[in-house]
């Protein structure tokens, strides 16, 4: 047996946030049936869009049927009140989450042809200056874009008050800067922008890196409500572009890592553990462990691209390339 196997059992280990891909929420009028049926329809397009990254993945007629009643596809489901601040006025709204067989969503994917985006996704901290003010958007006022990232499936975070005044700016270099203050909180991710009013309502310019690089862009709305949910399916559809991926593109294949900044049995048990946690990964076993190093042979869906593209959305690990004999190489943060 390897050495440190003893303390794989014992060990706690950060894990990358995942989203809850598979349950949709949708405002109701009440708790009646008639209800719960529209909303089932609303919930299942919505978890279709999330696990696939694909806005139009609801409009393919491979899934036309499945829309109809997907009653049958939903494993449970609860109601919830909330008090919705993005309007003038706060609101009491109720909501209908149902919660999606993923085995049955995944097959709709694959007999529709769309890609599958793996539930590990990078978090981003997000501030963004107002239209009216340029100050920093309160909590409230932010919600529309927090809210839609949540349905689209990304993990969105707001920033905090006192860095706000770095927001003003959305050059790469500013971002990089609010890179290393989310970093400290503990988020590998920004995505910062700031709104303007215009002749035909608002402009957004954004600018987001998710620990990769960063990429820049705009949107528009005829409300500042329209324009922070346009930046929240702007920035999942680039997310979507890298890091979904084809059903034929999915084929596990066997891979071998070699992990550097192995220096304790905590660091080899906390490496393990997170590989072991990727949803991409199966079949993982310790082969050798020599020096600072851990030797892993898995397969993983998609091959090593897939793997080095996905393991570093963690606050654990980073891919440094591939040795001479085609292994990918990690390092252990």
């Amino acid at each position: 047996m390897l050495r440190y196997a003893f303390f794989l059992m014992c060990m706690l280990v950060a894990l990358p946030a995942l989203a809850d891909l598979y349950s949709g929420e949708v405002a109701v009028a009440d708790q009646s049936e008639a209800e719960r049926l529209a909303a089932n329809i609303s919930a299942l397009k919505q978890v279709l869009i999330k696990v696939s990254g694909d806005q139009s993945a609801a409009e393919r007629p491979q899934v036309a049927s499945a829309l109809k009643d997907p009653s049958s596809l939903v494993q449970a489901y609860h109601y919830r009140q909330d008090v919705d601040r993005s309007g003038a006025v706060p609101q009491l709204k109720l909501y209908y989450v149902a919660s999606f067989e993923p085995r049955a969503v995944t097959r709709l994917l694959s007999s529709s042809g769309l890609s599958q985006w793996a539930r590990e996704r990078p978090t981003l901290m997000v501030w963004v200056a107002g239209a009216d003010s340029g100050s920093a958007l309160s909590e409230s006022e932010l919600q529309p874009l927090l809210r839609r990232g949540t349905e689209r499936g990304i993990l969105l975070k707001r920033g905090l008050d006192e860095d706000a005044a770095a927001s003003g700016s959305l050059d790469a270099r500013d971002v990089d800067v609010l890179r290393q203050i989310a970093s400290r909180a503990g988020v590998p991710g920004v995505l910062a922008g700031r709104l303007f009013p215009s002749s035909s309502g608002v402009i957004g310019r954004f600018a987001f890196n998710d620990g990769e690089k960063t990429e820049s862009f705009e949107v528009s709305g005829m409300t500042q409500l329209e324009a922070l949910r346009a930046a929240g399916d702007e920035t999942a559809n680039r997310l979507a572009q890298r890091y979904a991926f084809d059903a034929a593109d999915s084929t596990p294949v066997a891979v071998r890592a070699v992990v550097r900044n192995i220096g304790d049995a905590g660091a080899y048990a906390r490496a393990q553990s997170y590989l072991a946690s990727l949803s991409i990964v199966r079949d993982l076993r310790a082969s050798a462990a020599a020096g600072n190093t851990l030797t892993l042979d898995m397969s993983v869906a998609g091959g090593g691209d897939r793997l080095k593209s996905i393991v570093g959305l963690g606050d654990v690990m980073t891919a440094a390339g591939e040795s001479i004999d085609g292994e990918v190489v990690l390092d252990l943060r």
